[in-house]
């Protein structure tokens, strides 16, 4: 394909006329000029030396079906035309239209121009037959020499253009499929290998699930906080813009008023009133305030939860530091928000507490589950009402501990299951949305690595669930077995 679009390009001529045909090869393949007699032509008359002409190969048909004999002989050696001049009247044989219908058949790619001197055919008429394309003109005869020399190297360099496209998506296809074929045989690799390890790694995916969490909600964060910067900063100038531009108009309005005695001032003191009535200024003048407000409002909350989500994600490396507990349901909620917004209104109660020592992204989890499981709850009481229910979260110290609560007005856990709920795997979830180790895991954080206790809270007369999050903070932990500081 690339060594036939180096060649000139191939043309058909099919037309009953044996004088036609010679009046196409005068136009399009005249003889070779002299480059010497040329330059000797110009020295001598002083004329610019005429531009080469493109060179083009013409072939030659009396009737249609010579001309689709042509075309089938072309595409079968693998050098089709780019261009065919048909007439539209060949009697005693096909007419135009049928022609071009059997060659596009052969060789869909191939452009035409009809040739006619008459008018057998409307241009709806052509349309209604051959489809509306770009691979089709009309050329009235007698046609103009420049006319039909700047026709033939448009629509074959066009052809020229379009076979390169094809090379290229077929490339480019070829490509693909190669890499789709490695990718796929990459992926089955992978999937094996994933299910052979699948049961055994288990516990160790959720955990690395829930820290790819935080560091993806932490890099998210970051990614988000430049380009709010960029707005706000721009939103600042931008009303700082307007605030100066309104005092401008004022100052110029007073100053036209000044002159409204004068004809020259009332005339423009009019215009200026009608433009203003056009604008509805007044009306921008007490809007466009609260807008940049209500923008300025919704980059603090888009920052607020921009903050919130990094210092969600912020690792632990291991280490325990001293945290701010009240801080953490704070960011916890911010997080959480999407879970409860819909269905339940948040009552904070939150006490002075004292700093604590313990692992930031792991505490951050349990309270995140706690929440979660609340708004689960009221969800599935509240879904199809429009009533709300309430997730009350509150902090305090009681004796050596710091107490972290969560309740909600949700349906309650039934007394039969109670001492189930922190067992691994169990849930009361329908499938897919629960997997039965977030209350596990919490236990196994707050037990375990901070020495501290997770209770459930006896049934309530109105429904509803309270958990309580216990962790010391007056000495430090060692590492004996905590398994009794769970109570149900």
């Amino acid at each position: 394909m690339s060594a036939l679009l180096e060649l000139s390009p191939r043309i058909l001529v099919v037309d009953d006329n044996a004088a036609i045909h010679e009046d196409f090869r005068k136009v399009l393949c005249p003889p070779e000029r002299d480059d010497e007699l040329a330059q000797l032509e110009q020295e001598l008359l002083g004329e610019p030396h005429a531009p080469r002409r493109p060179s083009f190969e013409l072939d030659s048909a009396m009737q249609g079906r010579d001309g689709l004999a042509h075309v089938e002989r072309a595409v079968a050696v693998g050098a089709p035309y780019a261009l065919a001049f048909v007439d539209m009247r060949m009697p005693p044989g096909w007419d135009g239209i049928e022609t071009i219908e059997r060659l596009w058949r052969v060789d869909p790619a191939l452009h035409v121009v009809i040739c006619s001197a008459y008018s057998d055919y409307s241009w709806d008429d052509i349309n209604a037959r051959l489809g509306t394309t770009d691979a089709l003109l009309i050329l009235k005869k007698p046609f103009d020499n420049a006319e039909l020399i700047q026709i033939a190297y448009a629509l074959t360099q066009k052809w020229k253009l379009h076979q390169t496209q094809r090379r290229h998506a077929e490339q480019l296809e070829q490509l693909v499929n190669k890499r789709t074929t490695l990718l796929e045989q990459t992926t089955h690799r992978l999937e094996s290998e994933i299910a052979q390890r699948k049961q055994a790694e288990a516990d160790l995916q959720l955990a690395n699930k829930l820290e790819a969490i935080g560091q993806l909600a932490a890099g998210i964060a970051h990614e988000i906080n430049t380009p709010t910067q960029y707005v706000s900063d721009n939103i600042n100038f931008l009303s700082r813009g307007y605030e100066s531009c309104a005092r401008v108009h004022t100052k110029m309005r007073e100053a036209l008023e000044r002159q409204a005695e004068s004809p020259t001032g009332a005339a423009l003191l009019q215009e200026v009133a009608l433009f203003e009535r056009q604008l509805r200024i007044e009306r921008l003048q007490a809007r466009i305030p609260r807008a940049f407000e209500a923008v300025r409002e919704g980059l603090d909350r888009i920052t607020s939860i921009v903050q919130a989500m990094k210092e969600f994600g912020h690792p632990d490396n291991g280490n325990k530091t001293e945290v701010d507990l009240n801080q953490l349901l704070r960011t916890t909620l911010e997080v959480s928000r999407n879970e409860y917004k819909y269905v339940a209104d948040v009552e904070l109660e939150l006490g002075d507490l004292p700093p604590v020592s313990c692992l930031r992204s792991e505490m951050s989890q349990v309270f995140l589950n706690l929440i979660v499981n609340a708004a689960h709850a009221i969800e599935d009481v509240v879904s199809g009402t429009e009533e709300r229910g309430t997730i009350t979260v509150r902090s305090g110290v009681e004796g050596d501990d710091v107490v972290v609560t969560v309740g909600d007005t949700g349906a309650g856990i039934p007394d039969a299951i109670r001492q189930r709920v922190f067992d691994p795997f169990f849930t009361t979830k329908e499938v897919g949305k629960g997997t039965g180790q977030g209350l596990a895991i919490a236990r196994s954080v707050v037990v375990d690595k901070h020495g501290g206790k997770l209770s459930l809270a006896p049934s309530r007369a109105g429904g509803g669930t309270v958990f309580s999050v216990s962790i010391p903070f007056k000495h430090c932990i060692n590492d004996q077995d905590h398994s009794n500081g769970v109570i149900v």
